[in-house]
């Protein structure tokens, strides 16, 4: 999301300068606003290519006047935002989603502002658009590690949804069980604090993406309905269809930059 800052003109301290990636891929950070009251830049960032953008990585630069630099990187993902508005397509709230956040993507010659907190002395910023992620499942990187980074909390996200849905039909499939939204979130809530007791090598599991359905299902098991089983299935409907929209972007064909 873009914010702005609202800062009289008289005490806002603004550098601009144009930066572009060596060779540019899809994207680029176009220009950058130095706010020395908040120490706060606003990085533009540009969408360069003939297709909209699903995610892009920045790598960022930051040199102070005592002299230490500051290295980091900023992931932008739409993934998921354009997997909630197509969840709204057809339906009343069609037109007002959309008003609100377009399709969710990020399309060609539009441009996003990014806000990033920096520290007092801030003398020079540089970032650099090194990878991109388009809707047709493709992806330009010149930084190979952090387009792993983006493909793995994709899959990651992918996997622990798979896994949440296949407890809550098992809970659905017990004609017994009275609240099976209930036995879902704790089994759930169970594989969830298994895993962060291990150590981990690889990224096989997003415990936020996990947590957030056992919110969820305590939510729907917490409600005064008569029929708790047939919400669990319509949040399960839900769910899939969501899984089965956001899950081909977890697996992307490299088409530019090194090997």
């Amino acid at each position: 999301m873009i914010k702005r800052l609202l800062i009289p003109l008289l005490f806002l301290a603004v550098f601009t300068a144009t930066l572009q990636a060596s060779p540019p891929i899809g994207a680029v950070v176009q220009t950058w606003h130095y706010d020395a009251q908040t120490n706060l830049v606003t990085a533009t960032v540009v969408n360069l290519s003939h297709k909209d953008i699903t995610a892009y990585n920045i790598s960022i630069k930051e040199t102070y006047a005592d002299g230490h630099v500051n290295n980091h990187e900023l992931l932008g993902e739409f993934a998921g935002m354009m997997v909630f508005v197509q969840e709204f397509k057809g339906t009343p709230d069609e037109a007002d989603i959309r008003k609100q956040f377009g399709d969710g993507l990020f399309h060609p010659g539009g441009s996003r502002n990014e806000i990033i907190g920096v520290q007092p002395g801030l003398q020079n910023f540089e970032a650099v658009v090194d990878v991109v992620a388009y809707t047709d499942q493709t992806a330009e990187a010149t930084n190979i590690a952090a387009l792993q980074r983006l493909l793995e909390g994709r899959k990651a996200s992918v996997a622990s949804t798979r896994m949440a849905n296949e407890i809550i039909q098992a809970a659905l499939a017990d004609p017994n069980d009275a609240d099976p939204a209930a036995t879902a979130a704790k089994k759930i809530q169970d594989r969830i604090t298994i895993w962060k007791a291990q150590t981990h090598t690889t990224v096989d599991f997003e415990p936020g993406v996990a947590k957030g359905v056992v919110d969820d299902l305590r939510a729907i098991s917490s409600r005064p309905l008569t029929d708790k089983r047939n919400a669990l299935t319509q949040y399960l409907t839900k769910s899939e269809k969501r899984l089965a929209t956001f899950s081909p972007h977890a697996e992307l064909t490299k088409i530019g930059g090194p090997q």
